[in-house]
Order: C-alpha cells, then sequence, then structure tokens
C-alpha cells in the first residue's frame, strides 16, 4: 500500500492518502519536468482534540513529482 501526502481540502491539514491509481507521465513545461497525477483515498485524521475529520474522499493528486513543498507535499 503506497501512501503519500495532501492536503485535505475540509481543513486545510497535511494528511496521509493511500494511492489508487497513476495516470500516465505528463511533461511540466514550465519546470521542464515530468509530474504523474492519480486517484488518492485520503485517511480518516485529526483536527484537534478528539476531533476527527470526516473528508476520506477520492481526489485526483500528483503522485510523483521531483518538488515537494516545505512540508514534503508534491508539487
Amino acid at each position: 500500500m503506497n501512501e503519500i501526502f495532501v492536503y485535505c481540502k475540509t481543513c486545510n491539514k497535511k494528511v496521509k492518502a493511500v494511492i489508487l491509481t497513476k495516470h500516465n507521465k505528463e511533461r511540466d513545461e514550465s519546470t521542464g519536468s515530468y509530474k504523474r497525477y492519480g486517484m488518492v483515498r485520503i485517511l480518516q485524521h485529526n483536527i484537534g482534540f478528539r476531533k476527527n475529520c470526516d473528508n476520506t474522499s477520492q481526489i485526483k493528486a500528483l503522485v510523483e513529482s521531483d518538488f515537494t513543498d516545505d512540508n514534503g507535499v508534491m508539487i
């Protein structure tokens, strides 16, 4: 089971997600590198003391990239 980090669209926190599928590589003309998108399922996560975010939806996200932001999320 491959896991990556993405940002939750509900609570805007960095959360783990499981890669479901991978699409073909696409060339990013602005950076000259390749990126691969795919479908991921967000895992249930905490948003505070004894509170969970219910967003466990499937989203399209970057699953392979040469670049990451300061939090380790692929950009």
